[in-house]
């Protein structure tokens, strides 16, 4: 199947997911698995999007960061698809980009590229060399081309296949490590 249809059709399967009464046990499972990783514990800095619905909620972990003494950054993204790091603060000013994503209003001061820990959203991700199905856009493989960086992606049972069952390009960056919730059946970190 191709990126478009797959796309389509895993955007449906997980709004569809995100409504049921199992999603919030798998994110707070999830939330737990992330906050006792040692690459998460370890980082001085994270980098993280704002979530936007149907996503696994963000606030709970830029929350956590601070707690944990963490620098937060938010990526302010441009119209070559190219894409920085602004500090994130409960001051920042926020304004929607075309794509209807939150980034900061704000972002000639307080960069960081890379961050230490990026935790890279995604539609899809596979166990087999750790693909990830994004929205389409390129930000995060660009990104990731040009500042390799540790990088942890967060995926419920409905985002997560043995093998990428989209095509996979060369452009395509692999992250380092998905944390799954773990279901009825256990499954643990890949």
């Amino acid at each position: 199947m191709d990126k478009v249809s797959f796309r389509k059709k895993q955007i449906d399967l997980v709004s569809a997911f995100m409504k049921s009464a199992k999603a919030q046990k798998e994110i707070n499972n999830i939330y737990f698995q992330l906050f006792n990783d040692l690459d998460f514990q370890n980082a001085p800095s994270v980098g993280i999007t704002l979530s936007m619905n149907d996503e696994i909620p963000t606030f709970p972990i830029i929350n956590q960061c601070w707690e944990m003494g963490k620098e937060v950054y938010i990526p302010k993204t441009f119209a070559d698809h190219s894409m920085t790091f602004v500090k994130y603060t409960k001051d920042t000013e926020i304004e929607e980009s075309p794509f209807g994503v939150r980034e900061p209003k704000n972002y000639e001061n307080n960069l960081m590229d890379p961050p230490d820990l990026l935790i890279v959203p995604g539609l899809a991700f596979s166990k087999d060399r750790h693909n990830r199905l994004g929205f389409g856009a390129g930000y995060f493989d660009r990104y990731l081309a040009k500042y390799p960086t540790k990088t942890i992606s967060l995926a419920s049972s409905q985002q997560y296949y043995e093998e990428a069952q989209w095509p996979i390009y060369v452009l395509d960056k692999p992250v380092d490590k998905i944390i799954l919730a773990k279901t009825d059946k256990d499954q643990q970190n890949v």
